[in-house]
């Protein structure tokens, strides 16, 4: 049966778009089954770079669905050339005037009001919030993500690679105004491995058919195939570990990411935990000054009562009132700055601004540590995550100064090629192949090393890029162990200042004492003064209590000693209990 050449082209074109939707389906379909696979991967590398910290490091928490965009009601990006801007006119602006006769005092108080719904906020709640929720915390572990993604992509460079690729072109001859038109198709699958020491070897198939589509020539339909295997392998130049540079050290990188990450949420409970015992200090700051207004309205009274009685004259009535009005001025500022700080605090943490808080005062009361400046040096120098990547990265460059000295060698480079078609009689050979017509070639190449100039400032660079790196670590180490030392010291130091700032209240509510015992014998102004010297006394036993806190915790994070759960909570370490300063 005769098949004309329109027929033929129509069955071309049909069994072409069949491919072609078969190959869109079979691709969407794969897209998140493959999505998940690689999921399921970094999962597994994360949890492997993570192992070796130990069992008080975790892995980053992976989001298998990429956050939704919620900037714009359409999920699609944005084409305008000319993104739309909102700034109004002044005429269209509306500015409403408060009513002077309104309570300043009541919107004021109001404000720092928590109210109802208001969620209550202590150290352990803060933590935990800040673990789940902090977009600070999750840059960080999408920083390791994306590391373990780096690595996924190298590990595949060096898998075996496969490739499919599938052509159709349309040739059309002419002779004497009559044209042969015909249609080829080739296929060409494809697989590569590269060699750990250089090189790559690949084999390749590739199959031809050709089809008349104007039937001028009867017979003219063929189609053949080939199997090519080849290798290039480097034997100077080119070859060992330098050919797995980007493999190394992209495996090494994923080790620092892991170190980072666990550097990052002891650094992260540390400012968290500072950030909350600053807000503690700052709402008994808040109280004290609530104390010392009440003592002063009392003055107040008292003066203004001595001056009604005719017992003293009106400036230190005058002067006591001055005193309040301070002391209010002063408490508004408190309040406000601590509001402020709380706004902030919810930010860092993750919370949305309009959620009502309140701050329970609380710590994690650890205990003070026994430890002398060396042992605490020598813990430091073992431990520290930090200094353990800071000398990996001087075996880094020293790998590189050898890498860049292997650019120097002359290139010898040996390849070869076997090749298996078909049988060449044949019009139709299909997939029989012919083994009596194997082609192969084999050769070896050596390049002198004429021009290495730009290999040898390499070279140069990858010296001095060692010597910056050496002296980097030894200024890091140097720079560890100044901090390590000074946290020590300030623990000590937090002591004796909160020593002394007991000692300091004592002595000021003693003072307020014997001016309320003897109120005659005391003017306005000693009375303010004895009240303002308390507040400070209680202002600064807080801040040293915090101080000392912070000191503590400083200590176990400069020493690379502080451990932190799962859920961002100090784990005690053995011999630790918490709450026994």
């Amino acid at each position: 049966m005769m098949i004309t050449g329109k027929k033929l082209a129509w069955r071309a074109r049909r069994h072409a778009a069949s491919l072609v939707f078969s190959a869109a389906i079979g691709f969407m379909a794969g897209c998140e089954s493959g999505m998940s696979r690689i999921d399921r991967r970094v999962v597994d590398l994360l949890a492997e770079s993570a192992a070796p910290l130990g069992d008080d490091a975790v892995a980053p928490r992976l989001n298998a669905a990429p956050a939704e965009d919620t900037s714009d009601d359409s999920k699609s990006a944005r084409l305008d050339e000319r993104p739309p801007t909102v700034n109004p006119n002044a005429s269209e602006l509306q500015f409403q005037t408060m009513d002077e006769a309104a309570d300043v005092i009541a919107r004021l108080r109001a404000y720092s009001e928590a109210g109802p719904g208001a969620l209550n906020l202590d150290l352990p709640e803060a933590l935990v919030q800040a673990t789940a929720n902090s977009r600070e915390f999750i840059f960080s572990e999408e920083e390791y993500v994306l590391a373990a993604l780096r690595l996924l992509i190298e590990r595949h460079l060096w898998g075996p690679r496969f490739f499919d690729e599938m052509s159709a072109v349309a040739v059309g001859e002419g002779s004497d105004g009559f044209y042969d038109t015909s249609l080829r198709l080739v296929n060409e699958f494809r697989v590569t491995q590269r060699l750990p020491y250089g090189g790559e070897v690949s084999a390749r198939a590739l199959a031809r058919a050709t089809e008349d589509l104007h039937e001028l020539v009867a017979g003219e339909e063929s189609s053949s195939a080939e199997i090519v295997l080849a290798a290039n392998l480097p034997l100077l130049r080119g070859a060992g570990t330098v050919a797995r540079e980007q493999r190394i050290q992209t495996e090494r990188d994923l080790v620092y990411a892991a170190r980072r990450f666990e550097q990052f949420r002891r650094d992260f409970l540390f400012g968290i935990t500072q950030d909350f015992l600053d807000l503690v200090v700052q709402q008994q700051s808040v109280t004290n000054a609530l104390r010392q207004v009440d003592q002063l309205r009392e003055v107040e009274a008292r003066e203004r009562s001595l001056y009604e009685a005719g017992r003293t004259p009106l400036f230190q009535a005058a002067l006591a009132e001055q005193s309040t009005v301070a002391a209010l001025d002063s408490l508004n500022n408190r309040r406000e700055a601590y509001l402020l700080a709380v706004d902030r605090f919810k930010v860092r943490l993750g919370m949305a601004i309009e959620q009502r808080v309140e701050i329970v005062p609380s710590s994690l009361e650890l205990p003070i540590p026994d430890v002398t400046l060396e042992q605490a040096v020598q813990a430091g120098l073992a431990y520290r995550l930090d200094l353990q990547t800071r000398r990996d990265v001087v075996d880094d460059a020293r790998r590189g100064l050898d890498n860049a000295r292997n650019g120097l060698l002359p290139d010898l480079n040996l390849a070869g090629s076997v090749s298996v078609p078909t049988d060449e009689s044949e019009t139709r050979a299909g997939l029989d192949l012919d083994g009596g017509d194997t082609d192969w070639q084999a050769g070896i190449t050596f390049g002198l090393p004429l021009d290495r100039e730009i290999e040898r400032i390499r070279v140069r660079t990858a010296q001095i890029s060692l010597e910056r790196e050496v002296r980097g670590y030894d200024e890091f180490r140097d720079e560890v162990t100044v901090a390590i030392r000074g946290s020590v010291r300030d623990i000590d130091r937090a002591r004796y200042a909160l020593q002394i700032q007991e000692r300091n209240i004592e002595i000021g509510e003693d003072r307020v004492a014997s001016i309320q015992a003897a109120p005659d014998r005391a003017t306005a102004r000693d009375a303010s003064d004895a009240a303002n010297e308390l507040l400070v006394a209680q202002d600064a036993r807080d801040s040293a209590k915090r101080d000392l806190e912070v000191a503590i915790i400083r200590y176990l994070l400069q020493t690379g000693q502080l451990r932190v759960t799962p859920e961002g909570l100090l784990k005690p370490l053995q011999g630790m209990t918490l709450g026994s300063p």
